[in-house]
């Protein structure tokens, strides 16, 4: 049997069960169950220091300064420097903001976690744009050549960040890049069609979501949101075809759906954005000047309002559902390759 925690315990676990929140581990339902196991109020916070909160602040402002100083010498500058110095502030400010954020120490630290994170975040922004400069004045690519040099790029150098940094901007930023990098590469197929790209964006957000359910990606909820969104995305540069209708408005039924049968709320939220989104668009080209559009909405509505209710009522068996409905790493992972085989061939198909 677990013993109530000890009171110097207490502000310790009460701030790493926030850490586990704050990063999409736990919900916070569990991690109030976790407190009240271990005899800790929920509402009892580990004391920030003041020093410590002077430093975060002082590391986000010596991290803006960077970014504005370089936008300022690049902006005023910029076409006397030469290229050599203009890959040089990019890359530069990136090494800094890396160097910044290495510095940190944020192995327990609250403070310490977020201020790392913004720091890597900047950097690969600013690696990015350093390899688009490259390829657009050393390499002189084309646009979506450039979009895919910066994208898998940064994708690559996100990646090493996050490995060593489980943050949610640090996942934020591979994805997004993993997503840029997809659409860019679809882009390259003869059709160039806008659909095309967006199904490749569709298949990154699909398969993230994915990862997320079968704990691959730790943080799930992050995982179902950053992954959500890039679905949604995606299904909507697609939404003018036929196909394209049908996966968007697909797209949507089926975040709502797993976000009520996993009782994820991050699921149903998204799954109510792109439904916002989707079904004006969709309805609105098939059925143009009639009162399908709103009729629809007020549908929608109502169905969401429905489900809403539905899980709330059934919010006390929440926890036993969702375990049994969570996904093993093996058939995340087998899903996943699924959905990246079929929507590489059907991207290939479609853009060839």
């Amino acid at each position: 049997m677990t013993s109530p925690a000890s009171d110097s315990d207490g502000p310790d676990l009460a701030a790493g069960v926030r850490r586990w929140v704050d990063s999409g581990l736990i919900t916070s339902d569990q991690a109030e169950r976790i407190l009240a196991a271990e005899s800790i109020p929920a509402g009892r916070p580990a004391v920030a220091s003041r020093a410590s909160m002077v430093a975060e602040a002082l590391g986000y402002v010596g991290a803006v300064l960077v970014l504005v100083g370089a936008v300022t010498v690049a902006d005023r500058y910029w076409s006397q420097i030469g290229v050599g110095g203009r890959l040089g502030i990019a890359f530069g400010a990136a090494a800094l903001l890396l160097a910044t954020g290495a510095a940190v120490p944020a192995r327990r630290a609250d403070v310490g976690r977020r201020l790392r994170g913004v720091c890597w975040l900047l950097s690969a922004a600013l690696f990015g744009t350093g390899l688009a400069l490259l390829g657009d004045e050393v390499l002189q690519l084309r646009g979506e050549s450039i979009a895919l040099l910066a994208a898998a790029g940064t994708a690559a150098y996100a990646a090493v960040l996050w490995w060593r940094h489980r943050g949610v901007l640090q996942q934020a930023a591979l994805l997004a890049a993993l997503a840029v990098a997809a659409g860019a590469a679809a882009a390259h197929l003869p059709a160039d069609d806008d659909a095309v790209t967006g199904l490749a964006v569709w298949g990154v957000g699909a398969g993230w979501a994915v990862l997320g359910w079968g704990r691959v990606i730790a943080a799930r909820n992050v995982a179902y949101a950053l992954g959500g969104t890039a679905l949604v995305v995606g299904s909507q540069f697609a939404v003018e075809t036929g196909w394209g209708a049908v996966l968007a408005v697909g797209s949507v039924i089926a975040l709502v759906t797993a976000g009520a049968w996993l009782r994820e709320l991050v699921l149903l939220g998204v799954g109510a954005v792109g439904t916002f989104l989707t079904v004006p668009a969709v309805v609105g080209q098939y059925f143009p000047d009639t009162l399908a559009v709103p009729l629809a909405l007020v549908g929608c509505g109502l169905l969401l309002v429905a489900g809403a209710a539905y899980t709330a009522r059934l919010r006390r068996t929440a926890a036993t559902r969702r375990r049994q409905a969570e996904g093993t790493r093996t058939a995340a992972l087998t899903v996943a390759a699924v959905i990246a085989v079929a929507v590489t061939v059907a991207v290939l198909v479609m853009g060839s």
